[in-house]
């Protein structure tokens, strides 16, 4: 009885080690290769597009940094960015130390992290279901950078 209770036991633990999401791997270097706008029942695909950008976001541990140039039209803004990152599933935060938008500083940014081969799609904002909030948020798409 002990044997078949014991068995039971150590399937029922691998069934449930296996059905939890594993979150992906984003440790790198990642290049930003579209930046997507939603507001309401319209979404605009913005880079590329209207506005030339090259930005790359950076994971290691649990620190993310964000470095790069935004070009529309005449104006040029320089883009930065550094934080600490929890991964969880597909459920994604980024603590916000420093930004060149200086009212997120200091924020927690909830998003959702989409990972596909060597592509990453981050969504935010998001609420704690995970839901996007379909009046204003953004989509950005990022390419691991290979190393040689």
């Amino acid at each position: 009885m002990k044997t078949k209770f014991l068995c039971l036991l150590m399937i029922a633990f691998s069934i449930s080690a296996y059905c939890q999401k594993k979150s992906p791997n984003i440790e790198g270097a990642w290049k930003m290769v579209q930046y997507q706008t939603i507001n309401g029942d319209k979404a605009v695909i913005v880079f590329p597009g209207k506005s030339n950008a090259d930005i790359t976001k950076i994971w290691s541990g649990n620190t993310c940094m964000g470095v790069g140039r935004i070009k529309e039209d005449t104006t040029v803004t320089d883009m930065y960015f550094l934080g600490t990152y929890k991964l969880t599933g597909n459920k994604y935060e980024e603590n916000v130390k420093y930004l060149f938008y200086k009212p997120w500083e200091g924020k927690t940014i909830k998003m959702t992290l989409e990972m596909k081969n060597d592509t990453v799609i981050i969504t935010y904002p998001v609420d704690d279901k995970g839901q996007m909030n379909k009046d204003e948020a953004w989509i950005e798409k990022y390419v691991r950078i290979k190393t040689q």
